[in-house]
């Protein structure tokens, strides 16, 4: 007799009616993020910079309380990286709404104090240099 039968056929067995259900499995909805090659070269990029410099590297950094984020954030030196994917299907970017949305986010980032980079698919590959211009303006 397996264990199942052994409890089906208990005194209380009225308590375990259901183990005869079938198992209803949540379906988890993971949003996949499948970002372009753009954006994992300047993941990595910066992942291994901030490494060897010693700094943290935050991906989709919420920067104030409102749902505002940045592509990446280096917090301790407060340098926002944004990555505009113009050629995207589902770029926000592009249309008048996204574009004001950005620019809104853009303005709450520098009246708190962050420097904020923005890049698109023809100086991606700037990344680092333009960083490490920006640590050197800031005299850090």
């Amino acid at each position: 007799m397996s264990w199942l039968d052994h409890i089906k056929s208990s005194p209380v067995a009225h308590l375990n009616k259901h183990l005869d259900e079938p198992v209803k499995k949540k379906k988890k909805v993971i949003k996949a993020r499948n970002d372009c090659p753009e954006v994992v070269k300047m993941h990595w990029d910066l992942k291994y910079w901030c490494l060897e410099k010693g700094y943290t590297l935050e991906k989709e950094y919420r920067f104030s309380k409102r749902r505002f984020r940045f592509d990446f954030a280096i917090p301790e030196l407060m340098i926002g990286i944004e990555y505009h994917g113009l050629n995207s299907e589902k770029s926000g970017h592009t249309t008048l709404l996204g574009f004001t949305k950005d620019t809104k986010k853009f303005n709450l980032a520098v009246s708190l104090g962050w420097h904020v980079l923005a890049f698109t698919v023809l100086n991606y590959k700037t990344v680092l240099q333009e960083v490490e211009k920006n640590i050197s303006n800031k005299n850090l």
